[in-house]
């Protein structure tokens, strides 16, 4: 055992005592939860350990990735992968830029109302969420500031339907994709809009979205609006939504809670449902915290309940950062 400490020793030392200019961190955190879906329930147990470095140039400039062994707390079963350790990102007094092998365009921007991480398990399907199809790929993401403005703008060369991590084919990607997000204050508010469009072996599909946040009673209140089209006749997902929310504090606990209307598709009552979420959380200290969430979701975009289905699921657990 102590020859092995011993070369641990040793290699640490050939790998990282040499860069002076390196920052190495390491971190983690786990949640355990339990989900209802009005009967079918859930065990979620998963966490990550994260790995970020990053080191600066001669000319100033920070170069970081990062990296983790993750198994997912949103799901059930060990599913246990590395991630990570496919971007790089190169940042500059007034930005930065990424370059990675999945980024994704701006969109969803105004659906702030959607807030559960967990209680949407075993929850009904929703076949008129307003969205694009594939939003991400292989690319380069860029980010400045000019005055008070943030600008954020994406174009991945490379996307595949259905997968994360791409192929990195630049020159006969078959999904491409392009957007621009743009944050800026307004007062006391703060306005989010962005506009992006992919296109799927010919088939063009456009998402514009905005978010405007300020502060009300005590708390923070968002709206915001969602939109999408396509070329596909009678796509389900294509149409808007309209979506708020509302955060505040009770004694030492968050609280909040979301809704977002959607009109979508060509169903006969004319692709409407709605999605109700409500989130609470209680620090315990330490990094450690409570919660609780409930997501409801009805209309005729929600398909019918089952055995093993629910419109209503609710969710308590625990969460820790290490």
């Amino acid at each position: 055992m102590k020859k092995i400490l011993l070369a641990i020793s040793a290699l640490s030392a050939a790998l990282f005592s040499t860069a002076a200019n390196a920052d190495i961190s390491v971190g983690g955190s786990m949640t355990a939860a339990y989900v209802d879906a009005e009967g079918n329930a859930d065990a979620h147990i998963g966490g990550a350990i994260s790995f970020s470095m990053s080191t600066t140039t001669d000319g100033g400039v920070t170069i970081s990735a990062g990296g983790s062994i993750s198994n997912d707390n949103d799901a059930t079963g060990n599913n246990t992968a590395a991630t990570g350790l496919t971007a790089l990102t190169f940042g500059f007094a007034n930005g930065s830029i990424t370059v990675a092998n999945d980024v994704a365009v701006p969109n969803g921007t105004g659906l702030v109302g959607e807030l559960v991480a967990h209680a949407d398990s075993n929850r009904v399907t929703h076949t008129n969420d307003v969205a694009i199809n594939v939003d991400d790929g292989s690319g380069i993401s860029g980010t400045t500031t000019l005055g008070d403005m943030t600008i954020t703008a994406t174009h991945f060369y490379d996307g595949t339907a259905g997968t994360k991590g791409h192929t990195d084919s630049v020159s006969d990607g078959t999904i491409s994709g392009s957007g621009i997000s743009i944050t800026m204050p307004l007062g006391d508010m703060s306005l989010t809009a962005s506009s992006a469009e992919t296109d799927e072996n010919g088939v063009n599909y456009a998402s514009t979205g905005a978010a405007l946040t300020m502060t009300m009673g005590g708390g923070s209140l968002g709206v915001g609006f969602e939109s999408t089209s396509n070329d596909t006749t009678g796509a389900a997902t294509e149409g808007e939504a309209y979506s708020v929310t509302y955060s505040t504090t009770m004694g030492t606990a968050a609280v909040a809670i979301g809704y977002t209307g959607f009109d979508a598709g060509t169903t006969a009552s004319g692709g409407t449902s709605s999605k109700t979420d409500v989130t609470l959380s209680q620090s315990l200290g330490g990094g450690a915290s409570v919660f609780a969430e409930m997501s409801s979701l009805t209309g005729a975009g929600a398909a019918a309940p089952t055995n093993t289905t629910s419109e209503t699921v609710i969710a308590i657990g625990t969460s820790v950062s290490f």
